[in-house]
């Protein structure tokens, strides 16, 4: 199999792909895509916040294969990328995978912070139990869909617990297993 220059963020919800993604990007120049941007655009064209799309994918496969078939042609055709996306690693067996953890109350804080106009999050303990909700059912779709564990930390070439760290740092130790990994 022949390895790419393809970096797959997954993680917790509020683990900072984002952040650490664009940090990422200064450091290799990298693009960066993101399939929560692609998630959000369906809930928006559909009229949903992401939570209810979560919620819809449970019955309505064509979600999943949208954003699947997107990250596996992805995976196919490009390089020197960067992709936010939960299960990249699974579609594209030949990227270094990432998996950002962080504690659910710091993950919930920097999702209320962030106030998408998109997430209805009027509360930091709503944003908990709504991350806590939204996980659930994403860990249990993707058993169901892929009879995969997300949340086996097996998947994944390199797990950083993002908590405590400046997406900076964060970014620096990722470039820094990414080029050993490279180089075998």
């Amino acid at each position: 199999m022949n390895m790419k220059h393809i970096i797959a963020l997954s993680g917790d919800i509020g683990g900072g792909k984002s952040s650490v993604a664009t940090a990422l990007q200064q450091l290799t120049g990298y693009e960066i895509i993101g399939t929560g941007t692609i998630q959000r655009s369906i809930a928006q064209q559909r009229g949903v916040t992401t939570l209810e799309l979560n919620k819809i994918s449970q019955t309505d496969r064509s979600i999943d294969d949208e954003i699947d078939n997107f990250v596996i042609n992805l995976g196919k055709t490009s390089d020197n990328l960067i992709i936010d996306s939960r299960l990249a690693w699974h579609f594209i067996p030949t990227a270094f995978k990432v998996f950002l953890s962080v504690d659910p109350l710091i993950g919930a804080e920097r999702v209320f912070n962030a106030s998408r106009s998109d997430e209805h999050n009027p509360s930091l303990q709503a944003t908990l139990e709504n991350n806590a909700q939204r996980q659930a059912i994403e860990d249990d779709r993707f058993r169901k869909l892929y009879n995969i564990q997300f949340r086996d930390l097996g998947n994944y070439d390199l797990v950083v617990d993002t908590s405590e760290i400046a997406p900076e740092l964060i970014a620096q130790q990722i470039k820094v297993h990414f080029e050993q990994w490279l180089s075998g």
